[in-house]
């Protein structure tokens, strides 16, 4: 007696070419971010004084620093460069806490910026993300609507050098 087996897969033959091909598409396009050299995001960026930073172990930069804006708010911002490093802000006395920046996928922050005139936090994030090259992002977040307001891939040889570690008390 013969057994016969069925030739036929649970996916259409017509489906299976389309499926790959739009996999192919998907991981194409996710990695087609616009690279940018120039533009105010940059320049804001490039202006605004440093948030003072630490040198924490395994030699990662952490920062933990209270702003005070022009009303008077005191927002208190907290973050790391470590995997699953972002920056937080905590609005006190008893506002939220929220993400300022957090790029994810092994893209941590490397730098954080403030303008206190325009009430913008600038995060600079740097790393290689699983599937992809390296990678450097700027974020702009507005201290006083409480929202990130942009978001880019930027050149960093065009960028101003990371600010400087300060370990003292």
């Amino acid at each position: 007696m013969r057994i016969l087996r069925s030739t036929q897969s649970s996916v259409p033959r017509l489906m299976r070419p389309v499926s790959i091909v739009l996999l192919i598409v998907v991981i194409v396009l996710a990695g087609c971010t616009r690279t940018i050299r120039t533009g105010a995001l940059i320049d804001k960026y490039s202006k605004a004084d440093c948030v003072p930073v630490k040198l924490g172990q395994p030699r990662s930069r952490i920062w933990d620093y209270t702003l005070q804006t022009r009303e008077g708010i005191s927002i208190h911002l907290s973050g790391a460069q470590v995997p699953g490093g972002r920056i937080d802000l905590r609005y006190r006395p008893s506002g939220p806490e929220i993400i300022a920046a957090d790029a994810e996928d092994y893209i941590y922050p490397a730098d954080v910026r403030v303008d206190l005139a325009d009430e913008n936090l600038y995060i600079r994030a740097s790393g290689i993300p699983v599937f992809g090259d390296s990678q450097t992002w700027l974020f702009e977040y507005n201290l006083k609507k409480q929202q990130q307001t942009a978001r880019a891939r930027v050149d960093p040889g065009v960028l101003p050098q990371e600010c400087p570690v300060n370990n003292s008390n």
